[in-house]
This record gives structure tokens, C-alpha cells and sequence, in this order.
């Protein structure tokens, strides 16, 4: 083997040095410190040493939805409040609607029964209209009761009330029609309540800091 003088070997040792805490300083190497900030609703804010909190975040990614099931403000999926009922049934095949109506302050309104292509048998989303027949009518509001619709932080139906509270900041819980609602302002989105879970002897004017974490959302309210 051929000698190596001292001044060579330590000039080859410190540039693998060198090179290794390159390496563990890399994108593929290096391991992310935690930020301290919750990325899910119910996400610590160091999951290497709290497994349950690991667990938590994994199920909320993969309740996130696709496009065709995103609730967002003003939207779900390729639907958008206010738009024609002409635009509406160009968007949606008639094979998935079904015409029907609705009561809103005495007066009764068009609407439609969208079954889904993916999963015909799961609950149909409901589209309500408003407008006259003189001017046309345009997508008002729409109702959730499938479990496939969730926001991107993958709220939906079936997610508990906590979850909701903690990411959208709820503060009131109302009787609205025929449901307990949670209206969350900023996001024109209302979480109706399993009326079952609710304190025994409730009002219908609630501080949803009285609603429990675990009430389950039955069902959204995209309004414009």
C-alpha cells in the first residue's frame, strides 16, 4: 500500500468531514426541527415525540378531498353560488339532477338533488335557487350531508365540532330553519350540529364554547 504523508491524511480527513455534515445538511438528509405551529386542528406542536398527535395529522391529510369534493368560500367543487340555473345544468348532467323545492320566508324556490358521479348511493347535495322566473334564477345556497366534501383542512361531514371551532374560530351557534348551525363568517360556511350531542335543556342561541369538542357535524351550509 502506498504511504501517505501526515500533511495528506489530514487534508483528506477534514474534507470528509467536511463533506459529511454537508450530507446531513442536504433536503434529503436533513430532518425538519418542528415549527411550534399546528399545520392539522388537532396537531402538536412536536410530533416526533407525541404519537397520537402524529396519528391525528395523518388522518386529517387524507380526509382532504379532491377538486370535485373542495368546500371553499363561495364554492364546491366546479359549483359557484350565484350562477345561472343555465350555467348550473351546462356544468352538471342531467342524469345526476333531480328538480325539486324549497320554503324560504313563505315563498317556495326551485332547487335541485345532485347525486354524485363517484358515489351515487351517498346523500345528494341539495342546490337552492332564488331569483323570479321573469329575471332567472341563480344558485343561492348549497347543502351537504356526503361525507366526500371537506375543506382543505379537511373538515367535513362527520369531522367533530372542535375540529371546526379550532381552525375556522367559531363564536356563535344558532337554530337556523330546521338545524343547530355554527356559522363560520370568513369562510360563508355553517356546520349543522348532531342536535343529539348537544347539552341537555340548550337554547337556540348558543356560545359554541358550550357546544362539546366531540359534537358531530351532520351536515355544511355553503351560503353566498
Amino acid at each position: 500500500m502506498q504511504c501517505l504523508s501526515p500533511t495528506y491524511r489530514a487534508t483528506a480527513w477534514a474534507a470528509f468531514l467536511a463533506c459529511g455534515l454537508a450530507a446531513c445538511d442536504s433536503p434529503t438528509g436533513r430532518t425538519p426541527a418542528s415549527s411550534g405551529s399546528a399545520g392539522t386542528p388537532f396537531e402538536a406542536g412536536n410530533t416526533a415525540t407525541d404519537p397520537a398527535a402524529a396519528a391525528q395529522r395523518l388522518a386529517a391529510n387524507a380526509n382532504v378531498p379532491d377538486s370535485l369534493h373542495l368546500i371553499s368560500p363561495g364554492r364546491v367543487g366546479r359549483l359557484r353560488l350565484n350562477q345561472t340555473e343555465k350555467g348550473l345544468l351546462a356544468l352538471v348532467p342531467v342524469s345526476q339532477l333531480t328538480k325539486t323545492s324549497y320554503q324560504y320566508q313563505g315563498a317556495t324556490y326551485p332547487a335541485y338533488e345532485m347525486r354524485d358521479a363517484q358515489e351515487p348511493s351517498a346523500p345528494p347535495t341539495i342546490l337552492e335557487m332564488d331569483g323570479s322566473e321573469k329575471e332567472g334564477y341563480r344558485l343561492r345556497r348549497i347543502r351537504i350531508r356526503d361525507p366526500q366534501y371537506r375543506t382543505a383542512e379537511g373538515i367535513g361531514v362527520g369531522s367533530p365540532f372542535g375540529a371546526a371551532r379550532q381552525t375556522y374560530g367559531l363564536t356563535r351557534v344558532r337554530f337556523n330553519e330546521q338545524d343547530y348551525v355554527a356559522i363560520s363568517g370568513t369562510m360563508r360556511i355553517g356546520w349543522i350540529l348532531d342536535e343529539k350531542s348537544l347539552p341537555a335543556k340548550h337554547s337556540s342561541d348558543m356560545s359554541s364554547a358550550d357546544i362539546p369538542p366531540a359534537t358531530r357535524i351532520t351536515g355544511v351550509i355553503v351560503v353566498r
